[in-house]
């Protein structure tokens, strides 16, 4: 997925999650494009075969906490 069409769906979901996450990002392109490069990473790592002792999984989970907390921003 293209960083701008994930940006855009990123911003879809921010809306339909409360407008106040959609206003922070908007008022924040730095906090929309950390959005958009933690969901290219986490795409890059499940994209990746489990036999890393498990380290891609537990990447994906801390770039899950990451996100929830750009998100928690607008809150």
């Amino acid at each position: 997925m293209t960083g701008k069409r994930r940006f855009g769906l990123l911003m879809m979901v921010a809306f339909a999650a409360g407008g106040a996450t959609a206003t922070a990002l908007a008022e924040e392109p730095h906090l929309a494009r950390a959005l958009s490069a933690l969901g290219d990473a986490r795409d890059d790592l499940s994209a990746t075969h489990d036999n890393k002792d498990g380290h891609p999984k537990a990447a994906m989970a801390l770039i899950d906490r990451a996100v929830a907390e750009i998100r928690a921003v607008g809150q």
